[in-house]
């Protein structure tokens, strides 16, 4: 006879891994106990020895949301004391535990709604493998008095399925019935309910209105596709693209699903996934654009509304431009007046707020937005660090992370930090994180631009928990988020293409490749005419980069196809005089001033939009049919991309007549090569065996798939973001990875 002592560590809480071991145990006519320690679980089971070791090996798989990042078994003196195996009450122990996030419905709950029992089309169906987690948290561990299912209390039926061993809603601390749960409500404007709710929330969509609908982890704007229009206006987002939700079936009418975005699309996150779409998407939805973002119904209501409606629906976070996304009911009433017509709510108070995921498959999944299903996440790191560290994320797109001993928490999405609204949200995601973790930060990481909200929360911050503050450079932290993929930072070249981040020597810097602390190469530095107005009007950049390469006749008469003579003059006299000028080695900024060039976008109007068109319009183009040289110079002793040879060779190509579509496709292809090139020198040199590209441009898919193949032709590896964002909601991780290695560079 053997007895063994257990402790699993991973992904062990809120999926299901207690009842788990309970019937696994069972099946091995074993006695003992598991419990829930907050941070881990033990288990303590006896009986014969070739019962005891098949059931270790069993715990290794665990349930299918589990992960198991470590099972430390231990045998003990047998001793016969249990007489059958059972769920202990849990207990806290410290750092360490997992933040399940929320997930999909699964297929045996839609089962049940759809037969005969008593979840029959109950909106709120769940079980020990499905339904919210983190949304519906106040502190692990993850019990339901732990929960706002607390405001529930199991009915007598619910109350015998959480006790019984063979029903799979045993020890789920989610779930209730429509006799004991969580219920529906639907009002208009002034208060007055409908019902009942479904089918009144069907009809008022088929008749063209527009509703907001309480969810997971917060509301949503939904209508149907021909009310864009009406959506756009009062929503206030001229430009930018909607999300779409249909059943899969639908989701293939209208646009093309490989089959790794049918996995993503069918997986239990159920992410917004971008999807090249064919006609029927009407060019309101996502306007300039060859994707569009699909996801599938991921709750019970979701299912329940699309059994009488067979196209798609704008499912958009209620939220207006930069605010956090709307999470309570009476938030809801206010801040959606005017935006919403009805507003189909429930009861279950919503804690954290978590918006959608957003992905791109291309040859392996790419977050663009981390969140619902997927976040918070919680990283095993190869190396500890010493003390415990809090990492504030930079301001735009941002998240926050929390690094103690071996195991990194990279929060969700939590937006633009650029306002008191946002600012609360970060504060009360850093308040919650920090309880849920039970850490207590000795280090506190900021962005390394004095003036980001984020930075200014940081330092209050560290002053209430007499933290030291560490800053970090924007583009190093992008690199930094690489080691989660799995390789040491001294191995890799780093290419850091996105948009902006303040520079150490107090330039913008956007294209930047590094090794360690050298930065042996990047992008020249131009002029930004008017600072941040030449991130909103691309003109301006295509002004500060052709100033003094082109001639001023033909750069005024290039600039006046989008806007005035007098306003066109008045920016060339600016760069010329330097007179509010700041300078930037933004990639970002490059391909907004080839959109501009190309006349694909004028004006930006959210976070992206000229790259993310620019791409679009490249999509049907051939880079092969257009020839654009990008010159490579010396500068300051290191080698620098000539983003003015690029934009001349546009201009060029342009007046030739060649092919506008070619010449866009070409333009991105030139400037990613440009800069493999200079990695892979930088690698050989140095003797770096990894090139790595991170940055939000490195979600372009010609850019991406251009510099790894020309890194691999190179004989070198190419690594990329795929469990964290490459946009800025993984500079986080990177801040603290850097932080780390900043206060023990030895480790």
């Amino acid at each position: 006879m053997k007895k063994v002592r257990i402790l699993a560590r991973g992904i062990v809480q809120g999926v299901g891994f207690r009842p788990f071991v309970h019937n696994l145990a069972v099946a091995h006519s074993l006695s003992g106990h598991v419990k829930n320690l907050g941070t881990s679980v033990e288990v303590v089971a006896e009986g014969k020895d070739a019962d005891v070791d098949a059931f270790v090996e069993g715990m290794r798989r665990g349930p299918k949301l589990s992960r198991i990042d470590s099972l430390d078994v231990s045998e003990e003196p047998y001793s016969g004391d249990y007489r059958d195996f059972r769920i202990e009450k849990s207990s806290a122990s410290g750092f360490g535990g997992f933040i399940p996030p929320d997930t999909g419905i699964c297929n045996n709950c839609l089962e049940d709604m759809r037969g005969e029992s008593r979840f029959k089309d109950y909106w709120a169906a769940s079980c020990v493998d499905c339904g919210p987690r983190y949304a519906i948290m106040d502190t692990l561990p993850y019990d339901r008095d732990n929960t706002t299912m607390t405001d529930f209390p199991f009915c007598e039926d619910c109350l015998r399925d959480y006790k019984d061993p063979k029903n799979r809603r045993y020890h789920a601390q989610g779930f209730s019935c429509p006799k004991c749960g969580p219920r529906l409500y639907l009002y208009g404007e002034d208060r007055k309910p409908l019902a009942p709710p479904v089918e009144e929330t069907i009809r008022l969509l088929n008749e063209g209105r527009i509703l907001a609908i309480k969810g997971v982890g917060g509301f949503h704007l939904c209508c149907k596709m021909d009310v864009t229009p009406l959506l756009r206006q009062r929503r206030n987002r001229p430009e930018q693209p909607f999300a779409l939700m249909a059943p899969l079936p639908v989701i293939e009418k209208y646009a093309h699903v490989n089959e790794g975005e049918r996995g993503l699309l069918d997986s239990m996150q159920r992410p917004i996934v971008l999807l090249r779409r064919k006609h029927g998407v009407p060019e309101s939805v996502a306007p300039g654009l060859h994707t569009v973002g699909f996801m599938t119904p991921y709750t019970g209501f979701h299912h329940l509304l699309f059994k009488d409606i067979g196209e798609p629906l704008i499912m958009t976070s209620a939220n207006l431009p930069s605010e956090p996304m709307v999470k309570d009911n009476e938030e809801a009433f206010r801040r959606l007046k005017g935006i919403a017509d009805y507003y189909l709510l429930h009861d279950r108070r919503i804690l954290n707020r978590c918006d959608d995921s957003v992905l791109r498959y291309n040859d392996g999944m790419f977050f663009t937005r981390m969140a619902r299903g997927y976040a918070p996440a919680m990283f095993p790191m190869k190396k500890s660090s010493p003390k415990a560290i809090l990492a504030m994320g930079p301001e735009l797109n941002s998240s926050v992370s929390i690094y103690k001993d071996n195991l990194c928490y990279t929060s969700h999405h939590l937006g633009h930090i650029n306002n008191p609204l946002a600012l609360d949200f970060l504060r009360e995601t850093v308040d919650r994180l920090l309880k849920m973790t039970k850490v207590t930060p000795e280090i506190v990481v900021t962005d390394m631009h004095p003036s980001f909200l984020s930075s200014r929360l940081g330092r209050e911050l560290a002053q209430q928990f007499k933290a030291d503050v560490v800053t970090v450079q924007h583009h190093r932290a992008h690199i930094g988020s690489l080691v989660v993929e799995g390789v040491e930072l001294e191995d890799v070249v780093g290419v850091a293409m996105d948009g902006v981040g303040y520079g150490e020597d107090g330039t913008v810097w956007g294209g930047e490749i590094f090794h360690g602390g050298a930065h042996p190469a990047g992008l020249l530095p131009v002029p930004m005419p008017g600072g941040d107005l030449a991130t909103k009007f691309p003109m301006r950049m295509v002004a500060g980069i052709l100033y003094g390469s082109v001639d001023e006749g033909r750069l005024l008469r290039i600039m006046e196809a989008n806007m005035g003579p007098t306003e066109a003059q008045v920016i060339l006299k600016q760069v010329e005089r330097k007179v509010n000028v700041a300078y930037s080695s933004s990639a970002g900024r490059v391909l907004d001033s080839v959109a501009a060039l190309l006349g694909v976008c004028y004006r930006r109007t959210y976070e992206g939009e000229p790259a993310m068109k620019l791409e679009s319009f490249a999509f049907p183009g051939d880079a092969n049919k257009v020839d654009l040289p990008c010159d490579i110079i010396r500068m300051d002793g290191r080698n620098v991309v000539d983003s003015r040879s690029l934009l001349r060779a546009v201009v060029d190509a342009m007046d030739e007549g060649k092919n506008r579509h070619d010449i866009a496709a070409s333009a991105q292809v030139s400037l990613a090569r440009a800069f493999a090139e200079q990695a892979c020198r930088a690698a050989k040199k140095s003797g770096a065996p990894v090139v790595g590209l991170s940055g939000g441009v490195a979600v372009n898919a010609a850019i991406g798939r251009t510099i790894e193949d020309y890194v691999k032709s190179e004989g070198l590896k190419f690594v990329t973001n795929h469990k964290l964002p490459c946009g800025d909601g993984g500079v986080s991780f990177g801040q603290a990875v850097l932080a780390r290695d900043m206060i023990s560079p030895t480790i």
